[in-house]
């Protein structure tokens, strides 16, 4: 079938002010490397078509990626963060969460010792 109703690409600016009373959080993030997250997205109807939309976005994001190097853009160590609530369900949590992925990993431990929240969908620390 390979039908595709909606597709969308957007960016959104995080400005540095954003960032600015911070105090850290899970996501690493500082005034001095603000981020511009990326959406792609694509809509579709046939559970038939899910995996060929999936792979589509993955290839997507994966040019849109070369493209910024290519041009010269600056992408290494915190800039190479992915935003959580864009990313695909295979993204390693260290390339969403960097250096504070043992820190929550260590939270969740002290806090959730029986994995009750594994019984819900999303990322599993």
């Amino acid at each position: 079938m390979e039908y595709c109703q909606v597709h969308n690409f957007d960016v959104e600016p995080f400005l540095p002010s954003y960032f600015e009373k911070s105090q850290g959080g899970a996501y690493p993030h500082s005034p001095s490397n603000p981020l511009f997250p990326i959406v792609v997205q694509f809509g579709w109807q046939s559970e038939l078509d899910d995996q060929v939309f999936i792979n589509a976005t993955q290839t997507v994001a994966e040019a849109i990626l070369e493209a910024a190097i290519q041009d010269g853009q600056d992408l290494s160590g915190s800039k190479e963060i992915l935003y959580p609530n864009y990313a695909l369900d295979n993204t390693p949590l260290i390339k969403m969460y960097g250096k504070n992925l043992d820190r929550l990993k260590s939270i969740r431990q002290q806090w959730d010792p029986e994995n009750v929240m594994y019984l819900t969908g999303g990322f599993k620390f």
